[in-house]
């Protein structure tokens, strides 16, 4: 979803551009991934390693690390902007480059370019929440609550 989003923006930003040469800069620029770690993105008991932290390095002069969004979104989101060419070099040495070596250059591809550019007519919009009925309400509570840790739910005693 993030690399479509990308890529509706370049589109919205270029009308004019064909879709093979907006293929071909895509495949050229445009790298998305799974963070992995050299052993793997899974823990001992083999569940996968979740990682919430967005992070962006401009002209490796400046970095950004936090929660935020490519999309606009009503959360409390969270970060650290580095505006400096020395920690932002330090940072890549030891953090950014020996994991995107793994995510990335050693790793299968997570992303298949055209498999997006021919989703890109995907509506990933969702519903209009003032459409749901009172029990979908009530079950979207229940889920945020017990995913903020409070409250007892069996919304997904079933799920096995």
């Amino acid at each position: 979803d993030v690399a479509a989003e990308i890529i509706k923006r370049i589109q919205r930003d270029y009308p004019d551009a064909t879709d093979d040469g907006l293929r071909q800069k895509v495949v050229d620029n445009l790298r998305v991934c799974f963070i992995r770690e050299e052993r793997g993105n899974a823990w001992e008991d083999e569940m996968t390693m979740g990682n919430h932290a967005k992070h962006f390095i401009v002209d490796d002069i400046a970095t950004y690390i936090g929660s935020q969004n490519l999309y606009v979104c009503d959360l409390a989101e969270w970060g650290v902007l580095i505006d400096d060419a020395e920690a932002t070099k330090k940072m890549m040495e030891d953090v950014w480059n020996p994991m995107w070596k793994y995510s990335f250059e050693d790793a299968p591809k997570d992303m298949d370019v055209h498999e997006v550019m021919d989703g890109l007519g995907i509506d990933r919009d969702g519903a209009d929440p003032s459409d749901l009925d009172d029990e979908t309400r009530a079950q979207m509570k229940q889920a945020e609550l017990a995913n903020a840790g409070h409250g007892k739910s069996d919304l997904y005693a079933d799920d096995e």
